[in-house]
């Protein structure tokens, strides 16, 4: 019985060594993969993989802040499927609900409790509009510039490579009016997608004038059923 037992011993404390070592080789791999990332090719091959996303969900968040006073401008929640939108959620402190759909702006009126219908005449509206209804717009760049690798952080279980950089911008919405560009970008480095995104820039005219926009997407490339309202 003694033999039995110390044989159960053996093979019970040989099974969590083998597991053991198990898990040490594969730490010893995430790290090594970790270590090999450059942040620079993570960065661009994300901001290319993102811009052919047609399917995602996202927050967007947009701060001023005017002498160390923050004070929020719009915080709304979107989809995304294709070239249709649909946001909803605050801007400058009132309740928005839009559908922007085949080029048309669907905008929910709560006084008249009414949909306010807009045809565009234009394949580019979407463009034109904010960037709450085209959350990749901010993640449009002309060149990367400086890119700095800070490290790792876990975002929805997900754990992701975190990079700095100052890049120049495409959006002349923002260039016209901000200036010294400063992105910090969290990317699930294995499907290489954004997961989070922070942007931070001086006003043109008033340095004392910062603007802030806080972005994060989910379920991205998972299809997303937009349609029109019923007016």
């Amino acid at each position: 019985m003694r033999g039995i037992t110390r044989g159960k011993i053996l093979i019970g404390i040989l099974i969590v060594l083998i597991i053991g070592g198990l898990l040490s080789g594969q730490r010893i791999h995430d790290y090594y993969v970790k270590s090999q990332l450059d942040a620079a090719i993570e960065l661009e091959e994300t901001i290319k993989n993102m811009a052919a996303v047609n399917d995602y969900k996202y927050n967007i968040t947009s701060t001023f802040i005017v002498d160390g006073r923050k004070e929020v401008i719009s915080q709304v929640e979107g989809e995304k499927s294709g070239d249709n939108t649909h946001i909803r959620g605050e801007m400058v402190n009132t309740p928005i609900d839009i559908y922007y759909y085949d080029g048309t702006i669907y905008n929910y009126d709560s006084y008249s409790e009414k949909w306010l219908v807009i045809e565009s005449d234009t394949s580019n509206a979407e463009e034109l509009l904010i960037s709450e209804l085209n959350p990749l717009s901010n993640l449009k760049f002309k060149d990367l510039g400086n890119v700095e690798k800070l490290g790792f952080e876990g975002v929805d279980g997900k754990e992701c490579l975190v990079v700095k950089c100052t890049p120049s911008i495409e959006s002349q919405l923002l260039e016209n009016l901000w200036k010294d560009f400063q992105y910090e970008i969290w990317i699930d480095y294995k499907k290489r997608y954004v997961k989070k995104a922070t942007l931070n820039a001086t006003n043109i005219n008033n340095e004392k004038t910062q603007l802030e926009i806080s972005l994060s997407f989910k379920d991205i490339g998972k299809k997303t059923n937009i349609k029109p309202p019923d007016n």
